[in-house]
């Protein structure tokens, strides 16, 4: 089973269903495609608030401006199960490091991410979480970027799959560092060749060694997630006694 990447839809008013819960061994997954139809983008900006929507406004073009709106709007949407609120009431705040809460709802943690016109968004229970998605891009250096960013290890696992798999295994190390800062709150950041990505024997699980390793809670536990073709995702929580649950945004 793969996540799916469905547009979401925004009806005319807030109608209460029952409240989904989380449990603490859990990361619910969604995915949601960012394309929506124009008498969608009207509905789903009246969810924002006011800075949301200003910020919308700034966006010179069109499409990103469409995509802004659809993203934040799906988030509130899918919070608002969680919460059992109103879309349009949810008070979203940032922390000091920049990583969105919400104030109201203190056991609720969540994390957005967008590519290309996708987004994903993990939701968990009291527990930090991060998700990052990519898409793969063939006429990328990614061994030219690797070289560059990355750590010797690092090289060393994207070229020990081949050819074949550079691309997919590039932004395997890549989203598992995004997944892994944006769950810190920090967003990622550079130098990146200290630490290095390793991907567990099934191919599904992974961890990131952040310097030699050795110091207290120098390992973050990722699980990849399940694409489409050309995707790569991963989430990433505190601590590793927690499953990936792909969820459906209907």
């Amino acid at each position: 089973m793969s996540l799916g990447f469905q547009p979401l839809r925004f009806g005319e008013g807030f109608q209460r269903t029952d409240l989904v819960t989380v449990s603490a061994g859990d990361i619910h997954v969604y995915g949601f495609s960012l394309d929506i139809a124009e008498a969608e983008v009207s509905r789903a900006s009246r969810i924002l608030s006011d800075e949301e929507r200003t910020r919308a406004d700034c966006l010179v073009s069109e499409s990103h401006r469409h995509q802004f709106v659809a993203g934040h709007a799906g988030l509130r949407l899918i919070l608002s199960r969680y919460c059992g609120a109103p879309p349009h009431g949810l008070a979203i705040q940032k922390s000091v490091k920049g990583k969105p809460f919400l104030p109201n709802y203190p056991l609720v943690r969540f994390n957005l991410t967008h590519s290309h016109g996708r987004a994903i968004i993990a939701v968990a229970k009291d527990r930090e979480v991060g998700v990052d998605l990519e898409k793969i891009r063939p006429e990328v250096d990614v061994l030219g970027l690797a070289k560059r960013f990355l750590s010797d290890r690092d090289i060393t696992f994207i070229e020990s799959g081949g050819p074949g798999q550079h691309h997919q295994r590039f932004l395997q190390a890549w989203v598992a560092r995004e997944a892994v800062f944006k769950a810190a709150g920090t967003g990622l950041t550079f130098p990146l060749h200290g630490d290095h990505f390793e991907l567990a024997s099934r191919g599904v699980d992974g961890r990131l060694i952040l310097g030699d390793g050795k110091a207290d809670g120098a390992i973050r536990f990722v699980r990849l997630l399940p694409l489409d073709l050309g995707w790569v995702g991963a989430v990433a929580a505190d601590g590793q006694d927690w499953n990936v649950v792909l969820c459906n945004t209907s």
